[in-house]
């Protein structure tokens, strides 16, 4: 090293910046040549001095002004909670309310049949007795007060059965 002050990271860049303007500024057509390395006239040396001077502006220190001065850990947090709360408003409103689809001895509502969860009209019951109702036609879960039903069932490399009412 020479001793000189050269600086690594945002202050050296800003401050070897602040120096280069200083320097290219005050310099003769001849001087800034030499510095630059550039051939004589023309558009070159424009654009290239353009350049650097665009280059410059943006190692300069921009002030964020009064937003970093003024900024309230507490007041974001009350802001971010009632952004929050509106967009879990809007998005959970909208919600169906679920209508039960069996009724309380596991019929279906819409036709009172017994319809076994394998979806076979003639199924007399084809799975374990079910531990709340004792009914061998609930499969995974219970059908009596049951809010959904099976829309369909489809066996690898088998037909798809489909619910029949």
């Amino acid at each position: 090293m020479d001793g000189s002050s050269e600086g690594n990271g945002p202050a050296g860049e800003q401050s070897a910046a602040a120096g280069l303007v200083g320097a290219i500024s005050t310099c003769t057509k001849e001087q800034k040549q030499q510095i630059l390395e550039l051939p004589g006239e023309g558009d070159q040396w424009k654009k290239k001095t353009q350049q650097i001077e665009r280059q410059l502006k943006c190692l300069a220190f921009q002030n964020p002004g009064p937003l970093l001065a003024d900024f309230n850990p507490e007041t974001r947090e009350q802001q971010k909670k009632a952004c929050l709360s509106m967009i879990n408003q809007d998005c959970f409103n909208n919600t169906k309310k679920l209508v039960k689809k069996y009724d309380k001895h596991g019929r279906l509502l819409s036709s009172k049949a017994d319809l076994c969860d394998c979806l076979e009209k003639n199924c007399l019951g084809c799975f374990y007795p079910c531990p709340k109702c004792n009914s061998t036609k609930c499969g995974a879960e219970c059908r009596c007060n049951r809010k959904w039903v099976y829309d369909q069932i489809q066996i690898e490399a088998g037909p798809v059965i489909r619910f029949p009412f």
